[in-house]
Parts: structure tokens; C-alpha cells; sequence
């Protein structure tokens, strides 16, 4: 009897070749595409403590999952910057997000949210430019997207507005569909501010007359899946994501890496580096290119974060956590006080958040 591959004699049944194919260690050899993604993923997550094994699935489901209503989910979100900014310094900021009581959207715990179905959501955050009371705010959910999504946050170089910035970054668009490993996709639409950088000189920064053959539109976000993985028994997906101005070495260029739980269908870390290399205001009063590093950690007790695969959250994180779902549990509260402050002091000292 041949090989499992393509060795069996022509005289043996289809069912004999299958059925070898799913004992066979040849056969079931992980894709290329996951192997060549290992290393980088298991060195960003070194710091987690996290040992990550390929495995031997040639596709995935991607779809997203409402939050369960009875576990809001919690999630950490940082971001650094190299060389040290004037405008911003390193943040380590929380967002809360749980499902809208008030809304009957129908969408099932557990279970992918349905085509064309969308999933009302409620969200907490405090931390960068909300740190005295935080703000709560109104979001959605598909099956592909979380929003709303802020348009510019591949390109910018410092925080637009932290809530849709988040759902930018950490929530990629997905197909909402089973995907072949290293199969790719359009993800959001990059735009808004974002479509400046594409028709300036790279060396300049400049535009007028001389750049005017260039395209003022900017690519969206091209998504692949880049393999399945395993972390303590839990199966997981790495999308990798780019965007870049179209300046080729010389522009923007951002990379993303998002690990989604194929069971739970939602993110458990995320990261995003945008390579700015327009310079910017600096803390020493200079200029220079900043790389601004963004991540994401599903830190909540809830089913698919990360302390279901053994990471230790410390005291300081803990609270913070407890804060945050005490504060979204109450949304409506910090909702009349948010209102009522803006009546009676319009100048009170609460950051107003733009709009992309």
C-alpha cells in the first residue's frame, strides 16, 4: 500500500484514502501559512506566559459572538510610543462592554450573530482622555464588524478618539464565513484623515501642483487569516492585517496582529503598530518618526479571555475591572450625571471626544 498523499494504487477506495488521511500524521500537517506565523506570534507572546502549538486545520469559521448577557466582557488597552511623544504620553486605559438591556435584539448567546442580524451593546470606558469619570457610549455588533470603528486610526499617530479607535484596532472586519488559511480580505474602509498621507511627498510631506498625479484615497485594511492555533485547549485564529499610504518604505505603514477564539468568537489580544514616519512632536521638543504600539487584552472572567488560558491578572487590574463592570452595570446613572453637568457647566472640564 502507497503513501497516504497521493501513493495509494488506484485499486483503493476512496473511503481507504480518507480514512488514512485523518490517522495519518503526513496528512495532517498543518498549513504552511501557520508555520511560517508561529515564531512572530510566539515571541509577542512571551510576556503572557502563553505557549501557543500549530495546528492541523486548513480553514476556520470567522465570525464574532455578542457578549453573553450575563458576562460583560472586560477589555485592557494600552498604548506606547517610540520616541516619547509631547502631545501623549504611554496609557493603559479599560473598556467594558456588555450587551444593551434595553434593546431586544434577539441575538443569541453562544453562538455566531446571525447574517443580517445586529447585536445592541452598551459600553464603559475610562482611561486616556476620560480618566476622572470615564464616559459610556452606545455600539453595535455583526457577525463582521464592531463599531463604531474610527476611519483613521491605521494612520494616525496618536489616539483619535479611544472608543472607536478600539474597535478599529482590535475587532478587524471579518467575512463572517468559513476561511481557508492564508486566504485574504478587504477589511474597513481606511479614510477620513487618513486619505492626506497618500497624495503628499513622502520626503516632503507637501502637496500643491507638483503632487496632484497623486491618488488622495487610501487602501482599506487587507486582512488574512495567517493560521489556527492552540493555547491550553483552546482553539484560536491569528488574522494578520496591513495598511500603508501607498508610500512604499517612506509613508505610514501599520501591521496588526489579532488572535480571535474560534469557540467564544471574539478577540483575546490584539496588537497594532503604526509605523509613522511623518515626523512628529517629540518630548525632548524635537521631531521625529514615532512607531505608536497599540494592544488589546481580553482581561474578564468571561469564557475565551485570557485568564481562561492561565494568564495571572494582578490586584491593580483586578480592581480596575471590578470598576469597570460596576460602572457599566450603572451606565445610566454616569449617563443623568454626564447630562446634568453638561446643563449646569458646560465648562467643567469634561473631554470632549471628536468625531472622525
Amino acid at each position: 500500500m502507497g503513501r497516504c498523499s497521493c501513493g495509494l494504487p488506484v485499486r483503493a477506495s476512496l473511503q481507504i484514502f480518507v480514512t488514512m488521511c485523518l490517522v495519518s500524521s503526513a496528512c495532517a500537517e498543518a498549513p504552511g501559512s501557520t508555520y511560517h506565523a508561529l515564531p512572530a506570534l510566539r515571541e509577542a507572546l512571551a510576556p503572557l506566559g502563553l505557549e501557543v502549538e500549530p495546528v492541523s486545520d486548513a480553514a476556520a469559521n470567522l465570525a464574532w459572538q455578542a457578549p453573553a448577557r450575563d458576562c460583560p466582557q472586560v477589555l485592557r488597552l494600552s498604548a506606547s510610543y517610540t520616541p516619547a511623544q509631547m502631545h501623549e504620553q504611554d496609557s493603559v486605559s479599560w473598556l467594558a462592554l456588555g450587551r444593551d438591556a434595553d434593546h431586544d435584539d434577539h441575538v443569541a448567546d453562544g453562538v455566531a450573530i446571525p447574517a443580517g442580524e445586529t447585536a445592541a451593546l452598551e459600553l464603559y470606558y475610562r482611561g486616556l482622555r476620560a480618566e476622572r469619570r470615564g464616559q459610556v457610549r452606545d455600539a453595535s455588533a455583526s457577525a463582521a464588524f464592531y463599531g463604531p470603528a474610527a476611519p483613521t486610526a491605521a494612520c494616525m499617530p496618536r489616539t483619535w478618539d479611544p472608543m472607536e479607535d478600539a474597535f478599529a484596532l482590535g475587532w478587524p472586519l471579518l467575512p463572517a464565513r468559513t476561511v481557508a488559511v492564508d486566504e485574504h480580505w478587504n477589511g474597513l474602509r481606511v479614510e477620513g484623515k487618513c486619505n492626506r498621507s497618500p497624495c503628499v511627498d513622502p520626503q516632503t510631506g507637501g502637496g500643491g501642483p507638483d503632487n496632484h498625479h497623486r491618488a488622495c484615497i487610501s487602501m482599506p485594511w487587507r486582512e488574512r487569516l495567517a493560521g489556527v492555533y492552540e493555547i491550553a485547549g483552546q482553539r484560536v485564529a491569528l488574522v494578520e492585517s496591513h495598511w500603508d499610504d501607498g508610500h512604499e518604505g517612506q509613508g505610514i505603514e501599520t501591521d496588526r496582529m489579532t488572535l480571535v477564539s474560534l469557540d467564544h468568537g471574539r478577540p483575546l489580544w490584539s496588537r497594532t503598530r503604526v509605523n509613522h514616519r511623518f515626523p512628529q512632536p517629540t518630548a525632548d521638543r524635537s521631531f521625529a518618526p514615532v512607531v505608536r504600539t497599540w494592544e488589546l487584552q481580553a482581561q474578564d472572567a468571561c469564557a475565551g479571555a485570557l485568564p481562561q488560558l492561565g494568564v495571572a491578572i494582578d490586584a491593580d487590574a483586578r480592581a480596575a475591572i471590578d470598576d469597570a463592570l460596576a460602572q457599566l452595570a450603572d451606565a445610566e446613572t454616569l449617563r443623568r450625571a454626564d447630562a446634568r453637568a453638561r446643563r449646569e457647566n458646560p465648562d467643567d472640564g469634561t473631554v470632549r471626544l471628536p468625531s472622525p
